[in-house]
């Protein structure tokens, strides 16, 4: 998701600014603190693939989104999580645990040794997570 279908790109935008703007999440996701705006969401759902980016999500079984990772892939600076988010009714539930494990099965499968991921210190959730997905 979203690759080129308009309608994904259309169910990924409320999810996507529902989660990164969250005031518990923003000051993960944004490293200015300033909210993203739909336009912008909107600017990158068009342009990831010209930019190395890929977005996965966790669904349930109604085909609902619960949680959002974006990765790049650079032959040259490797594979990264460059942000993953999960809706806040769905946070505990192992949504990010089940995306992060699905990004080492990407990356392995495409030939990368390691997966790079930018941290704040003080994300304690997101380090545990990291660290014990291995």
């Amino acid at each position: 998701m979203p690759e080129d279908k308009i309608e994904d790109k259309a169910a990924l935008l409320p999810v996507f600014l529902k989660i990164w703007n969250a005031p518990e999440n923003l000051k993960y996701l944004s490293q200015t603190l300033i909210p993203f705006a739909p336009e912008l969401v909107q600017v990158w759902l068009e342009n990831h693939k010209k930019q190395g980016g890929r977005y996965f999500c966790a669904l349930d079984e109604k085909n609902s989104i619960l949680g959002v990772m974006v990765v790049k892939e650079n032959l040259v600076e490797g594979f990264e999580i460059y942000g993953l988010g999960v809706l806040p009714e769905h946070k505990g539930n192992g949504v990010g645990r089940i995306l992060v494990e699905h990004a080492a099965v990407i990356a392995a499968d495409r030939g990368f040794k390691d997966i790079n991921a930018l941290v704040f210190a003080d994300n304690t959730a997101m380090l545990c997570l990291l660290l014990t997905s291995g």
